[in-house]
């Protein structure tokens, strides 16, 4: 069915933290649920065989491997996304679909026609997203230096990630580059409120700030 361009946008009773990897979204997460008693989405589910064995061949550099991955780790985040809203719990997730393309654009580089299946299948979902579902009250942005994504890389140790670290780096690199800018124009694009924090500071500090912009602008409601 075709959708009017002009249809007001659904806000669901829910706010997202999404960032570059290790950027301390899941930190927050926790943080943010604990102080305004909110149910929580991981980005991840560690019981998850598949996308575990998919993720892993993706840092070994698999590229068909990583198509995959990313295919189904947005059929799963989307899934995630609209079954945590429908339960109308105040809810916060860790990263959601719009963040997803970025990833899929630098994963799929050697195949645009299958990045051409995944970029229509994307938009499609953000429409329901964003007319039937709902997108976040408020979409808090982590920006992380490149020097200390490094750092919290190997402070968290996950083995995929650094065993695999020296042949990722560029592309690690080519993603930090522009994770920034392109979730701030996703989040102007869609007429999504939201706030960057600096990763760096104290995640007390964060919780504060992210509680004030709530109050200034009656997200709480």
């Amino acid at each position: 069915m075709l959708k009017n361009e002009f249809q007001k946008i659904k806000i669901s009773n829910s706010y997202a933290v999404g960032g570059m990897i290790g950027a301390g979204k899941s930190t927050l997460t926790r943080a943010l649920a604990k102080a305004i008693n909110a149910d929580i989405v991981f980005e991840l589910n560690e019981k998850d065989e598949l996308q575990n064995i998919l993720l892993k061949k993706l840092y070994e550099g698999d590229k068909n491997s990583a198509i995959a991955f990313q295919v189904y780790f947005f059929c799963s985040r989307f899934e995630n996304y609209r079954n945590g809203i429908k339960n109308n719990n105040l809810t916060i997730f860790d990263r959601t679909i719009f963040e997803d393309r970025l990833f899929a654009h630098q994963n799929m580089t050697s195949d645009p026609v299958m990045f051409g299946f995944y970029d229509s299948m994307w938009h499609d979902k953000v429409k329901e997203l964003i007319y039937s579902v709902g997108v976040p009250k408020l979409y808090i942005i982590l920006d992380i230096k490149w020097d200390e994504f490094k750092k919290r890389i190997f402070e968290r140790g996950r083995k995929s990630e650094v065993d695999n670290f020296a042949k990722n780096e560029a592309y690690f690199k080519s993603i930090w580059n522009v994770y920034l800018n392109y979730l701030v124009d996703v989040c102007q694009v869609y007429g999504i409120n939201y706030m960057v924090i600096d990763a760096s500071i104290d995640v007390e500090d964060k919780v504060e700030l992210i509680k004030a912009r709530i109050e200034k602008d009656g997200l709480e409601k």
